[in-house]
C-alpha cells in the first residue's frame, strides 16, 4: 500500500508576475488541517504583501531571492524553511535573477 499523493489544481493568475496552484487535500476525510498552495514568482517579480488570521510556513522549493517579514528583508533560497506568525505582513520577491517557487502551508483559525 502507498501513501496517498496530494495534488494540485492550476488556478487563474490573480496577478502578473505570479502562478499559483492550490492544493487538493482529497486523502483527508472530514475536517481539512491545514490548506497549501504552491506558487512561483517570475524573475523581477513579487507578491502584493499578505497578512492573515493563519499561522503559515514557506518551503522555498526552488530559486533565490528576498523576503520581507514584517519590513525586514530576508535573502531565501532552496531548502529554505519560514515560518510567519499570524498577522504579520509577508511579501517573497524574485530580486536575484531568477523565478523563486515556494510551497505554502497553513492552519489555524481563518475568521
Amino acid at each position: 500500500m502507498s501513501l496517498p499523493r496530494l495534488g494540485f489544481e492550476a488556478l487563474p493568475r490573480e496577478f502578473e508576475k505570479l502562478d499559483e496552484w492550490a492544493a487538493l487535500l482529497g486523502p483527508f476525510d472530514g475536517d481539512r488541517p491545514f490548506s497549501m498552495a504552491r506558487f512561483t514568482v517570475a524573475a523581477g517579480g513579487a507578491t502584493p504583501p499578505d497578512s492573515h488570521a493563519v499561522k503559515e510556513i514557506w518551503l522555498i522549493l526552488d530559486g533565490a531571492g528576498t523576503v520581507r517579514y514584517e519590513d525586514r528583508p530576508y535573502e531565501v533560497g532552496k531548502g529554505d524553511l519560514l515560518g510567519f506568525a499570524p498577522f504579520a505582513e509577508h511579501v517573497a520577491m524574485a530580486d536575484r535573477g531568477v523565478p523563486l517557487s515556494v510551497l505554502s502551508i497553513w492552519w489555524g483559525t481563518t475568521g
